[in-house]
């Protein structure tokens, strides 16, 4: 069984980039056809991933994101084929609003300097979240095993994509 279905820690879930990025190049793949990017899935590459990761994400009772994570999905979107970039800020709103994914802004000021250092502001301002949020014993979904060992050093619930 899945380590985050193990988890009974369900008040609030943190996402990064990843798992975001994923969702939507699911889409762009196997609903709008833009198969430039299948080569670009690393975990989402089937209905029943997307599927799980999907009930996952809905087994929360809230889900929140940093600003700055909105940073780097526009970083990846503007590198891609500018055809294909409405229907992919498009589908990046759906999934938003579909999760009812709050977005949270963490001032560089507030973020601990040593984690932006070693980390990057995104990943940092991610923490910070889940250190504010800490008595809603929160649980970080990243792709980045970094942030994840660190958010696990610190005490909360972190776990990559291809753990699901």
């Amino acid at each position: 069984m899945s380590p985050i279905r193990d988890d009974k820690r369900r008040e609030l879930l943190i996402l990064d980039s990843g798992p975001l990025r994923e969702l939507v190049l699911h889409h762009a793949v196997f609903e709008f056809g833009l198969e430039q990017l299948r080569n670009d899935l690393r975990w989402l590459k089937n209905r029943a991933s997307y599927a799980q990761c999907s009930e996952m994400i809905a087994s929360f009772k809230r889900r929140t994101t940093s600003a700055a994570v909105v940073a780097e999905l526009n970083y990846w979107i503007r590198a891609t084929h500018e055809r294909g970039r409405a229907r992919l800020w498009n589908r990046v709103y759906e999934e938003y609003r579909g999760m009812d994914l709050r977005e949270e802004m963490v001032p560089l000021v507030s973020m601990n300097i040593e984690i932006v250092t070693r980390f990057g502001p995104v990943d940092a301002s991610l923490f910070e979240l889940a250190n504010r949020n800490r008595a809603s014993r929160p649980v970080v979904l990243t792709v980045d095993s970094g942030l994840c060992g660190q958010c696990r050093k610190a005490g909360f619930s972190a776990h990559l994509l291809d753990e699901l």
